[in-house]
């Protein structure tokens, strides 16, 4: 459901005209590429910067800018006769911004990363940018070109479950906590694999859960259940830091030693930073896993003001309420949820608003999901959770 902006629209021209206008002062002008992350500063002698981009006709582009130090960003968009064609929606400081649109034409465009009210605005901060291409047909190979069944982690051997891809969002200092607990004997392992532009790619796998202990989670439909030291091996947390700094994001859960069983994953710390921004998931099942339905949730965290809603193109699903109305077959996550201890603490409860999927493809194909607001009227803070199983082995 991606929100096109055409550069043909021509009724944008009144828009932000400083940067539309030759410019006396020195302009920063910097060349940007796809899935990159790149961060700069706006302050009042200098409240723009160019980033120059190699298009394509027929790319839909996403472009996303996060402020930070009391910075409230804008993003405009000059054609390649640097003439201002769109614009993103006006940002709240220390909040992000996402435009999308449609190249009409090769050549390069100007991304202007800038603040609310341009030259007479009054914020001032950093920022982070990024741009990708998100076309809507969804390709479902995989980079690596086959999907892994089984990795090496320390000194055992873990069996691949589910893999989620996502590129990170600019925002600074952004943070991830992927916490995963087994039911049913499932014991959990976490893969991280990222790439930072300018060097070698990162990998960790990770079994530890101390942070876990006195967490408490509630599987839709089922009792809750406390992570105590007897049963603290039953579960697995992997933080991410400086997640702004990334490429695109690879986390895999797997089951140590393949041993069967359900597992319930929360990975929280994403965002819908203004009402019309989407978040875009490549979700692939392991192959030993892929007879077996995946269900994915996108819940509003504490205090979010989000009504999340999620879609799945290729498999015309989509869910506004889970349980409900168009997605009555998906078990509801009301009173769903997950108390989690480590930092200052973190308490996810679900309610009737919050969405979800039951995918169930019977392949390892890509399934690219979009994360949105519904009807684009609402944003805050959201968590994924993953409802899924590894069988036992025949």
């Amino acid at each position: 459901m991606f929100r096109k902006i055409l550069f043909g629209l021509v009724l944008l021209s009144s828009v932000l005209p400083a940067l539309a206008q030759d410019q006396t002062d020195s302009v920063t002008v910097t060349e940007i590429t796809y899935d990159s992350v790149e961060q700069d500063t706006i302050t009042n002698k200098a409240f723009y910067d160019w980033w120059r981009i190699q298009a394509s006709a027929g790319d839909v582009v996403v472009v996303e800018m996060g402020g930070s130090d009391g910075l409230a960003p804008l993003i405009g968009i000059l054609d390649t006769s640097g003439n201002l064609v769109a614009k993103s929606t006006e940002g709240e400081p220390n909040q992000s911004v996402s435009m999308d649109f449609t190249v009409p034409k090769d050549g390069q465009y100007t991304l202007v990363a800038t603040r609310v009210g341009n030259g007479d605005g009054t914020t001032t901060g950093r920022y982070a940018i990024r741009v990708r291409k998100a076309n809507p047909a969804e390709d479902t190979t995989n980079p690596d070109q086959y999907e892994t069944v089984t990795f090496a982690c320390q000194n055992f051997e873990a069996t691949n479950v589910v893999t989620l891809r996502f590129a990170e969002d600019p925002r600074p200092n952004l943070r991830y906590r992927i916490t995963v607990y087994g039911l049913d004997g499932f014991i959990p392992v976490i893969r991280l694999n990222f790439d930072v532009p300018g060097q070698a790619p990162y990998e960790i796998c990770n079994t530890n859960a101390d942070a876990t202990l006195n967490d408490s989670f509630t599987v839709p439909g089922e009792a809750a259940r406390t992570i105590t030291k007897d049963n603290i091996a039953t579960a697995s947390q992997l933080l991410f830091a400086g997640a702004d700094k990334a490429g695109f994001v690879n986390v895999t859960i797997a089951s140590k030693d393949g041993t069967p069983g359900r597992y319930f994953a929360v990975i929280d710390g994403f965002s819908i930073g203004t009402p019309s921004n989407s978040d875009l998931y490549d979700v692939r099942i392991g192959p030993l896993a892929k007879l077996t339905p995946l269900t994915v949730y996108m819940v509003a965290a504490e205090n979010s003001r989000l009504d999340p809603y999620m879609k799945w193109g290729s498999g015309n699903m989509e869910c506004d309420d889970a349980g409900r109305g168009d997605c009555k077959a998906v078990p509801t996550f009301n009173k769903a949820g997950v108390t989690l201890h480590e930092g200052t603490g973190t308490t996810i409860t679900g309610d009737r608003s919050d969405a979800g999927l039951v995918l169930a493809p019977g392949t390892t194909d890509i399934m690219t999901l979009e994360m949105a607001s519904r009807e684009g009227i609402t944003y805050g803070d959201y968590a994924l959770v993953l409802l899924g199983q590894m069988p036992a082995s025949k």
